[in-house]
């Protein structure tokens, strides 16, 4: 069923991708620590690239995918085209996910082709969503570009993955193996999830900080590092060597007018404290500068081998993509819960506050574990210590499981929703601009 015009979606539909994406965290997380002998290793093996899909798909994608469909709402100011299509596309991209990392775990080839087709199907079904949900968009913003920057990269990472699994089987892809793998990373780290970050950064950040939003000098060069450098990396990676370097230097340049920015941002505010939320993407941001600079080296060959490769990927995945989205869902879901569960009593009754469901105790308890975890997680991978990615990947665990026993206790609170009885009249369909207006985000002046 099509979302009726002047709708969105029901709070209930971010909030399944999200729970999906808070599981395969913590399954992630206690990964690091089950894996530790072969993140001692070389990076390419079956139960690590598991491990790695279990975070950039479970995790990080579903993550992502899961907040646009809130977020798109509120960033771009369009309503999401069809909420049956989201859902369908919820259970089929988990049953791929969960195909794909047990294929990856048993290294069987033929059952990892047949789930990463069914991801291309789920990854299909999302882009056809949010591009029929931007029919007539005109409003180019910062975010707008690079939201849009990132679903153009998300595709041909798909595309990527298909033909590596296929290649499996079918050996078509011409020249090296490692090449095309890499430049299949890159392209899911630096040109889906970076230009996605930075985009909803730009609107949210300032929303949450009460700071202003990004100078243009630093929305231009995030814009272009991005846009010119992603490409440049990915084709340097598949046969021109001296491009990967320019690649590189443009996406550090990005990385730095961002980190810049936050800075800037974070000086200015205005709101006098820091939730747990906002410290998690605050210090997601000091682990941009080394992973762009372990970015460059390797580009460049100035260090090389899978010891740096899989720190930077832990710097990468683990420091700063992992505790942005951690920080952003303390954010998004409290809000979701309380639309969902207390919105229809504005006016009738008394509704608890934001803070009030959730947990600073747990989500400070999070914090300390997953920053600390993931810094000391990538020194132990970079010296290649299995004790030592052993016990720092229990501290992550812990910290996971910490993050998603105070998302629970947020998410306890929908039981209020089925206590609760609607308004008996309806009020008539509402604008795009409206309805976003009414969103869980936008509601947080109110019940602050």
């Amino acid at each position: 069923m099509l979302s009726r015009p002047g709708s969105s979606p029901s709070p209930l539909v971010p909030l399944a991708y999200l729970v999906c994406a808070a599981v395969a965290f913590v399954v992630g997380a206690a990964g690091t620590a089950w894996l530790a002998p072969e993140l001692a290793g070389h990076y390419y093996h079956p139960r690590l690239v598991a491990l790695t899909h279990t975070v950039t798909l479970g995790w990080i994608t579903l993550a992502i995918m899961g907040a646009s469909y809130q977020l798109i709402p509120i960033v771009l100011e369009r309503l999401i085209w069809s909420e049956r299509v989201a859902r369908w596309q919820l259970a089929i991209l988990a049953v791929a996910v969960i195909g794909m990392v047990a294929h990856f775990y048993l290294g069987t080839w033929p059952g990892l082709a047949a789930a990463a087709g069914l991801l291309a199907v789920g990854i299909a079904l999302h882009l056809l969503n949010i591009g029929l949900s931007l029919r007539g968009f005109t409003q180019w913003t910062f975010t707008a570009r690079l939201v849009m920057l990132a679903y153009g990269a998300l595709a041909v990472t798909a595309l990527f993955g298909l033909a590596l699994a296929v290649n499996h089987l079918w050996p078509f892809l011409p020249g090296e193996f490692f090449p095309v793998l890499h430049a299949h990373v890159q392209l899911a780290l630096l040109g889906w999830v970076t230009p996605m970050i930075f985009g909803v950064a730009a609107r949210v950040y300032p929303m949450f900080l009460l700071a202003p939003a990004p100078r243009r000098w630093a929305c231009l060069l995030q814009l272009w590092g991005l846009a010119l450098g992603v490409p440049a990396v990915a084709v340097g990676l598949l046969g021109i060597p001296g491009l990967s370097v320019l690649g590189a230097l443009a996406v550090a340049a990005a990385t730095l007018g961002h980190v810049v920015w936050v800075l800037e941002m974070a000086g200015a505010r205005k709101r006098p404290g820091l939730d747990w939320g906002l410290r998690f993407t605050l210090t997601a941001t000091a682990f941009v500068p080394p992973a762009a600079i372990l970015g460059v080296a390797l580009a460049a060959d100035l260090l090389s081998g899978p010891r740096v490769a899989l720190a930077y990927a832990v710097v990468v995945l683990g420091g700063w993509m992992s505790l942005t989205i951690v920080g952003m869902m303390l954010k998004i879901v409290p809000f979701l819960v309380w639309y969902r569960s207390y919105s229809p009593r504005v006016g009738r009754g008394t509704v608890p506050t934001l803070a009030q469901l959730s947990s600073p105790r747990l989500e400070g308890l999070a914090y300390a574990l997953l920053t600390g975890g993931m810094l000391l997680l990538a020194v132990s991978v970079f010296v290649g210590d299995a004790v030592w990615i052993r016990g720092s990947g229990a501290v992550v665990t812990i910290g996971a499981v910490a993050f998603a026993a105070a998302l629970a206790r947020i998410l306890g609170h929908l039981s209020h929703a089925a206590a609760q009885k609607r308004p008996p009249h309806s009020p008539g369909p509402r604008s795009p601009r409206e309805e976003a207006s009414r969103s869980p985000v936008r509601a947080e002046e109110h019940v602050r």
